[in-house]
């Protein structure tokens, strides 16, 4: 992962020396995706992205994500919730996500699982779902 759009503006080169020809699976935001491609739009970076990413997810809170399998570009609708603390939203993201693929999912339905747990972190205070929470996703 990127981790945060001030560590990608600078630590850029760092970020460029590990990706090096090029990485298997990226997770960012929004933002940090834009600021790494220097892009203006989530789609031009999309396109940059592709250049060096087998597969990615990108977050983009509200509204949901997009996720790279290596041919398509999926969209992942959001799961509307009031958030609270987004703290830990990003990470959670990306572990259920990986869950999801070596769960035997698919990139669309391993990014809804992801959404989905997402949406439920930043609806409450703190960054980890309590046992319960867990169990009803998976």
């Amino acid at each position: 992962t990127f981790s945060d759009p001030f560590v990608v503006e600078h630590f850029r080169d760092g970020f460029s020396e590990t990706i090096g020809d090029g990485i298997n699976l990226l997770f960012c935001n929004e933002a940090e995706a834009m600021s790494y491609t220097g892009k203006d739009s989530v789609e031009d970076a999309v396109e940059s992205i592709k250049t060096f990413a087998e597969t990615f997810a990108i977050t983009l809170g509200a509204k949901g994500a997009v996720v790279y399998d290596g041919n398509d570009l999926i969209e992942i609708a959001p799961n509307p919730v009031k958030a609270i603390d987004t703290n830990g939203a990003g990470d959670l993201f990306a572990g259920a996500f990986m869950y999801g693929l070596t769960h035997g999912m698919d990139f669309r339905q391993a990014g809804e699982l992801a959404s989905k747990a997402s949406s439920i972190i930043v609806s409450q205070f703190g960054p980890r779902l309590k046992l319960e929470q867990y169990q009803a996703l998976v």
